[in-house]
């Protein structure tokens, strides 16, 4: 009995010198993913994006998987992943068809072609698993996709490597090809780095932020959610999508903080557009066009605004968001995605 209430004594003080708001974030993420497991992750694993049309695709699957293997889920982890499998993986090769449509009765998967993302965000998932759950299956499916990341969505443009959004569609006649600076998931490449010890992700990595130091577009110098790089290596808005700072962009900084790479000068730009805001106090638009500067007629959800805390430490803003009723699969994604950054980057 007195082993027994030393060891009580030395668990109290130990707890006792760990800050309080880190055990609360640690409970309090857990508690958000449990929320956010029971609210879009169906019995049967498939991942529901709420806010439009019930629809399935990639970088849910491989959010969900995510934070599963983040949260020890290993239950729920298997069964996204199982889900993944069976319904989007392509017959032709390791990567996966980007959407599922309930909707479409006939052919749910109209649409084979893949989208990088969400085949990174799959690969990062299993590569984490695979250290976790010490599963070599999950490693060896990792690299699979990896090998195709690497044969099939990396570009060279202008002596520097690209990450295509898919494999089909994005590259046109003239040389030019259409990229979404959000992609670049900056740690998963570190991720792979590790596992994967080839020159691609480092040099990814690096040709990625010289990419974002050159897509800053408009008064506010801000990146739009798709960009057009000429093959002699300019940079413009996509020509044929609005010109938005918004629902794609703003995981920009998510994954800059994440990577390691969210230097002031990287996030100089969104900062000062965040805190014109601010001083104005007026709330920050879910999007805004970066050629005229209209501005969306709705506020940004709470999933962006959990990225804005995150990239930008030290300001008031109260305490870190948490997914609400209000909130739809994709802000409860982000608002999850800026609790993992913050604990993995201590911010």
């Amino acid at each position: 009995m007195h082993a027994y209430r030393c060891w009580i004594a030395v668990l109290v003080a130990a707890l006792l010198l760990i800050p309080a708001p880190a055990l609360a974030q640690s409970a309090s993420l857990a508690d958000q993913w449990a929320t956010y497991r029971d609210r879009f992750i169906a019995d049967d694993g498939r991942v529901r994006d709420t806010a439009n049309k019930d629809i399935s695709h990639t970088e849910g699957q491989g959010s969900a998987m995510l934070f599963a293997q983040a949260f020890d889920d290993r239950a729920t982890f298997d069964r996204v992943w199982r889900w993944t499998q069976d319904k989007l993986r392509r017959p032709d090769s390791a990567l996966f068809a980007w959407r599922w449509d309930p909707n479409n009765k006939s052919d749910p998967v109209a649409d084979s072609n893949n989208a990088s993302d969400g085949d990174i965000l799959i690969a990062w998932a299993l590569s984490l698993a695979a250290s976790r759950w010490h599963d070599r299956d999950y490693a060896q499916e990792a690299l699979r996709i990896l090998a195709e990341i690497r044969g099939k969505l990396i570009d060279r443009i202008d002596g520097h490597l690209v990450l295509m959004p898919g494999t089909d569609g994005f590259k046109f006649k003239d040389g030019s090809v259409m990229v979404n600076p959000s992609y670049y998931i900056f740690p998963a490449f570190r991720e792979f780095s590790r596992v994967d010890p080839s020159p691609v992700w480092p040099r990814l990595r690096r040709d990625g932020l010289a990419l974002l130091t050159k897509a800053r577009f408009g008064p506010w110098g801000l990146t739009t959610d798709w960009v057009t790089l000429t093959a002699g290596g300019a940079v413009s808005p996509a020509a044929t999508l609005p010109p938005h700072f918004g629902f794609d962009a703003i995981r920009i900084p998510l994954y800059l903080v994440w990577g390691g790479a969210g230097t002031p000068q990287l996030l100089s730009t969104e900062r000062r557009y965040w805190d014109a805001f601010a001083v104005a106090d007026r709330p920050v638009p879910a999007w805004i066009d970066v050629t005229n500067g209209s501005v969306a007629p709705f506020p940004a959800p709470a999933g962006f605004r959990a990225i804005i805390q995150l990239a930008q430490p030290g300001r008031a803003q109260g305490p870190p968001l948490e997914i609400s009723d209000k909130d739809d699969y994709y802000s409860a994604s982000l608002t999850l995605l800026a609790g993992l950054a913050r604990r993995a980057t201590g911010r």
